[in-house]
């Protein structure tokens, strides 16, 4: 008899106890990164200079840190049009970063360059999102909005400032990491030297470079220069 019930049980005979409770399975939640000193990140003075190719003269700024309240707010959605090229135009805007999870901002400013001709001037950002996934959603919204703007006039309504100012987004390059533009600014028909225009991701960070190089023999891709060596220290860091 005991056999009998052996071989029941071993084919699945009715009577045998079926388990129905559901399988419960544990999937590990992806954590936001986690807020990191920026400032480490930026260009120091040798980085640029040779990135630049400029003499070792040169005046770096204090580094600005903390959350997106230090995004700048020199223009609005308010005052520009079209709206969408803000980002390709003006460097490190509050009105571009705002529907993005900002976790941590930091940013510098320096100038260099040899005594006997114009100055080389530039701006540098790095902003951390929570995790890798929104900076490189933010990064490929950014691009396609850069390339749409390429060609494209940005009007800029400055009330009391006595003349608006017109900037036109040229030159606009990309591949899997970064975006690039040149940007010549007029205002009342005096035009600034063109400002070259680099945005890139590394992990959770976006990095912004803004380079006004006046030099006659300046190269056009200083921006994409200083922004890999930024990009290339976040890599190697995190």
């Amino acid at each position: 008899m005991g056999a009998v019930c052996a071989g029941a049980v071993l084919s699945g005979c009715a009577g045998a106890p079926v388990d129905q409770r559901p399988v419960v399975r544990i999937v590990e939640v992806a954590q936001p990164s986690p807020a990191i000193p920026l400032g480490g990140l930026l260009p120091t003075a040798p980085e640029l200079a040779g990135a630049l190719g400029t003499g070792p003269n040169a005046l770096m700024g204090t580094a600005v840190e903390g959350d997106a309240d230090i995004l700048l707010s020199s223009v609005t959605d308010a005052n520009i049009a079209p709206v969408e090229c803000v980002g390709a135009a003006y460097r490190l805007q509050d009105v571009v970063y705002r529907n993005s999870p900002v976790r941590s901002v930091a940013s510098n400013t320096w100038a260099g360059g040899g005594l006997d001709g114009p100055p080389v001037a530039g701006f540098f950002g790095v902003v951390q999102m929570t995790d890798q996934s929104a900076a490189q959603a933010f990064f490929g919204a950014a691009t396609e909005l850069w390339r749409r703007c390429n060609g494209q006039s940005v009007a800029v309504q400055q009330p009391g400032a006595g003349a608006d100012e017109l900037s036109r987004i040229t030159d606009v390059v990309f591949d899997d990491r970064m975006v690039s533009a040149s940007v010549l600014h007029t205002s009342g028909g005096a035009a600034a030297p063109t400002a070259l225009r680099a945005l890139g991701v590394a992990g959770d960070c976006v990095v912004e470079v803004e380079i006004t190089d006046p030099r006659p023999a300046g190269d056009p891709r200083g921006a994409v220069a200083v922004a890999d060596v930024i990009l290339d220290k976040i890599t190697a860091s995190r």
